[in-house]
């Protein structure tokens, strides 16, 4: 069961706050009313990025991590100006399921950035399925941890009269602007 807690330490330490960005971009509109919602793109976000890691994880995947640390800033920039144009949490069905392809694709990237920390964790020659299906899960709980708690937050804020739009376009630009920033600090070339 350790795999199941270094996945959860790995997505709440603060080191890794880029992945919480991403999720704040990706949730800029929600509250706790929005929970499953959340949950869903939660999941399809664990989707993308356990492909790549089981792919990168069984050495049949190879990036260039340059790349891949510039890319994760660029996917939170991009999510941050999509749910900036979509409006507060409103979209048709063909809107959602567009928004769940690209949190998937995300996902494949951050991935990437997530394999090399899993590699390190990992013996020579044991086996990674068990063991990545085990770190995934704690992913995910951490993530679901970390959403509850900015949905509940933003419930607070809703309450005091901040509309969902001012929330949406505030957490949009404040996650928008630090990944413009460390995307220039990250460019590999």
């Amino acid at each position: 069961m350790n795999d199941f807690y270094l996945g959860i330490e790995h997505i709440t330490d603060f080191a890794g706050y880029d992945h919480m960005l991403f999720l704040l971009a990706l949730v800029a509109w929600a509250s706790l009313s929005d929970a499953f919602r959340v949950v869903l793109l939660a999941t399809a976000f664990t989707v993308g990025h356990s492909v790549t890691l089981l792919l990168a994880g069984m050495g049949w995947l190879h990036s260039d991590a340059r790349w891949i640390e510039f890319l994760i800033p660029v996917s939170i920039a991009l999510t941050a100006a999509w749910n900036l144009r979509r409006g507060a949490g409103k979209q048709d069905a063909r809107g959602r399921g567009l928004t769940y392809a690209i949190t998937v694709a995300f996902g494949l990237i951050h991935g990437l950035g997530f394999s090399s920390f899993f590699r390190m964790m990992r013996e020579d020659g044991e086996s990674i399925v068990l063991p990545l299906l085990r770190f995934n899960l704690g992913v995910e709980a951490g993530q679901l941890l970390i959403l509850m708690v900015c949905l509940a937050i933003a419930s607070v804020f809703r309450a005091i009269g901040v509309t969902p739009r001012e929330q949406q376009v505030f957490l949009c630009a404040v996650t928008g602007t630090l990944a413009i920033g460390m995307a220039l600090q990250r460019m590999p070339i």
